[in-house]
């Protein structure tokens, strides 16, 4: 084997490798995400438990206020998810308030449309 056919192969080497390297990159940052993902599956029962728990507890001390029950509810998933081992960042965060603030509009959505729904059943009972 000659110099330059030794000079070709490492050109060839160094060329696979760089070829190599964005993928590495692009399978890296898919795992990432499915395991981000699968937290997030995770991070959602959890907040919903949260949610539940801090509803219960505000019916029994009627004087909160909706932060604090977000508040509260945070703590808890906080609480849970350090548990559980997940890291919440701040990006974590903000997304747990949307999907909680995303929750309550869908709940209150879905009681008025149960109530509207009650009542005209009652109405259509009383003739």
């Amino acid at each position: 084997m000659s110099i330059t056919e030794k000079i070709l192969l490492v050109v060839e080497l160094i060329g696979a490798v760089c070829a190599l390297v964005p993928t590495l990159v692009s399978i890296f940052a898919l795992i990432k995400n499915i395991i981000k993902n699968k937290n997030w599956a995770l991070i959602m029962k959890i907040a919903n438990s949260a949610m539940s728990t801090v509803e219960a507890y505000s019916k029994e001390h009627p004087g909160m206020t909706s932060e604090e029950k977000l508040e509260m509810a945070l703590e808890v998933i906080k609480t849970s998810c350090q548990t559980a081992g997940i890291a919440l960042d701040e990006a974590n965060l903000q997304r747990i308030v949307e999907y909680i603030a995303e929750m309550c509009t869908w709940a209150k959505t879905v009681n008025v449309t149960n109530k509207s729904k009650t009542n005209t059943k009652k109405t259509a009972e009383e003739k």
